[in-house]
């Protein structure tokens, strides 16, 4: 006897999680809540999965990866969409936990769905992890460095661009014996903070190389002009699986540095990129952009480094120039993925010919 498919749509909640299970004809078998915890979820997907085969779907959020690592070892295959992207759920007037999971099965069992989110596994998953980390503690000891600042400016004494706290206090301060007592302790404070930070920056950063020292792809990457170790590491690590991407533009427009379009009849307009998708990997690439125009003087930048140039015809284009470089420098670490190559500049068309 042949079995049938099932369709379970899950509101995942930090708590408890409300499901909603449809049969192939799009109307409801069960529904339910359940603890949002390992064995009360495996104990729910092997009930239901006795006597059909279960396809399941989430809204992307910080459970994902805990709700999809609990489905696949249960033997179930879980879909993972952008809930911006589910219109039925997006713009819905009346939102409610239960009709979001009816309506998450409803778009399984009918095949109307976006482009399910990729959820990563193994060393991607934990670069990506560290990477976040690393991008934290940056954003964190930038905010003592901005706290000093303006417990300077707020005492009357003219701040210059630093880099650390140290340097902003030597700068501003001639003499810091006579500063008030209370601003003294509260740059001390702050100078402690950026301490702290800097040394669990280094950890992670190390923790980060390690874990990338045997991946050959990120060796590759590097001969790519413009791209660093911690730029490579970042490409690989939000690129992921590179055989989810059928082609270059597939993987430019995940990063969303295409062109965004709008096409009506007979009109068709063509806008600003379009800012989708992973904007770790979009703001890296952009920087990637600005190195490769600025700093890469070598000859075996300078066929890549035409490409872009031939669109920074005047001032005003040097963001479109720069946007340019970074799409061009992720078409090119596409095909280094893929096929397992390195940067060979004598394969790039001549930009007179490219234009």
């Amino acid at each position: 006897m042949e079995e049938t498919v099932k369709y379970l749509g899950i509101d995942v909640h930090v708590k408890t999680s409300v499901w909603c299970l449809l049969d192939e004809g799009g109307q409801i078998v069960e529904r339910g809540r359940v603890a949002t915890t390992a064995p009360d979820l495996t104990a729910l997907l092997k009930r239901l999965m006795e006597a059909d085969n279960i396809l399941a779907g989430q809204e992307v959020g910080k459970l994902s990866y805990f709700v999809h690592d609990v489905c696949t070892a249960a033997g179930v295959k879980l879909l993972s969409f952008n809930a911006y992207q589910l219109r039925m759920i997006a713009s819905s007037r009346k939102k409610t936990d239960t009709r979001d999971s009816y309506w998450l099965a409803k778009a399984l069992q009918t095949g109307m769905t976006p482009h399910p989110v990729y959820i990563p596994t193994g060393t991607v998953r934990l670069l990506r992890s560290l990477l976040s980390q690393r991008q934290a503690l940056l954003v964190e000891r930038r905010r003592w460095l901005a706290r000093a600042r303006a417990q300077l400016q707020g005492a009357g004494y003219k701040t210059k661009i630093t880099r650390s706290v140290t340097r902003l206090l030597e700068t501003a301060v001639s003499d810091p014996d006579g500063l008030d007592e209370y601003l003294a302790q509260a740059l001390e404070l702050c100078i402690r903070m950026e301490q702290s930070a800097e040394k669990e920056l280094r950890d992670v950063e190390k923790r980060l190389f390690v874990v990338c020292k045997p991946i050959d792809a990120i060796e590759r990457l590097m001969t790519i002009p413009g791209i660093g170790n911690l730029t490579a590491i970042m490409i690989y690590a939000w690129v992921g699986d590179i055989s989810r991407f059928r082609n270059a533009r597939v993987l430019t427009s995940y990063a969303g540095l295409v062109p965004s379009t709008h096409q009506s009849g007979e009109m068709s307009l063509s806008g600003p990129i379009t800012k989708e998708g992973a904007g770790q990997l979009r703001s890296c690439l952009v920087q990637c952009g600005h190195v490769l125009l600025s700093r890469c003087q070598t000859k075996e930048a300078q066929p890549l480094k035409a490409l872009a140039e031939r669109v920074h015809t005047t001032r005003a284009r040097r963001k479109i120039a720069v946007v340019a470089a970074a799409r061009h420098i992720l078409r090119i670490a596409y095909y280094v993925l893929r096929d397992g190559s390195v940067y060979e500049p004598n394969r790039l068309r001549p930009a007179s010919e490219a234009a």
